[in-house]
């Protein structure tokens, strides 16, 4: 729920200011239809900012307490992650994972991988000659 808050909120953050700049008009001018949905969408989303400031505020300060510990992490495992991404190449390349009766859980490939051109060839099958 506070995530659609947020993200509702800062979708519409420059309607929120737009109304707010129409709100400064005239006020011996009545107001037309849609200067009163301006200004009362206005009032909505300014409830809704305040709101979701705190929540805001201490996703920001559990992102500080988390960044040394994020940065050490990426630090250690980067190479790792690094050489697995290099051998499983574009996930494109793959179907959906499966998971087999046994728990087993696999990855096929679309295509068949190409054969690498310093593998070793199988030896012909039949007499050799000597």
């Amino acid at each position: 729920m506070k995530q659609t808050l947020i993200v509702a909120t800062l979708m519409l953050l420059p309607f929120s200011a737009l109304a707010q700049d129409q709100s400064v008009a005239d006020p011996a001018e009545p107001e037309s239809g849609f200067e009163r949905m301006q200004r009362g969408f206005g009032m909505i989303f300014d409830g809704l900012r305040e709101e979701v400031d705190p929540t805001v505020e201490s996703l920001k300060d559990k992102a500080r307490e988390m960044a040394p510990e994020m940065r050490d992490w990426v630090m250690a495992m980067g190479p790792a992650l690094r050489d697995l991404a290099d051998k499983i190449g574009d996930l494109n390349d793959y179907h959906a994972p499966e998971k087999l009766p046994n728990g087993d859980i696999i990855l096929r490939r679309k295509e068949p991988m190409p054969d690498a051109p310093d593998a070793p060839q199988a030896a012909p099958m039949g007499p050799t000659d000597i």
